[in-house]
């Protein structure tokens, strides 16, 4: 079974940063409690594997999900800009256990 996670339209500091998460879809991720950070494998459309590092705040009244590790090298490697769009998703099955995939729709529309 397959699970988007996020689906988002980039921002300058996403491409130029971090990549930020949702709060709500943070269950998709076995954090062991009291750290606030996880790594995973994500597998693009080519079959490259990216290792990206999901991290939160310490402190304070909001987790504030980020994405980090690879992710500005797969920015780069994909030549993202602004309003691009990424799309990660979890596949969950009893043989294989969790996967993730990321890919990329391009922004389509024409600045005038």
């Amino acid at each position: 079974m397959e699970f988007e996670l996020m689906n988002k339209q980039l921002t300058t500091t996403d491409i130029e940063s971090c990549l930020a998460y949702t709060t709500a879809n943070l269950w998709a991720f076995q954090m062991v409690q009291g750290q606030n950070a996880i790594r995973f494998n994500a597998r693009d459309p080519t079959g490259r594997v990216w290792e990206f590092k999901l991290c939160t705040r310490n402190h304070g009244r909001y987790k504030k999900p980020v994405i980090r590790g690879d992710w500005l090298d797969y920015v780069r490697a994909k030549g993202l800009t602004v309003n691009d769009s990424i799309i990660l998703t979890m596949e969950a099955d009893a043989e294989n256990g969790v996967s993730y995939n990321i890919r990329v729709e391009p922004n389509t529309e024409l600045a005038i």
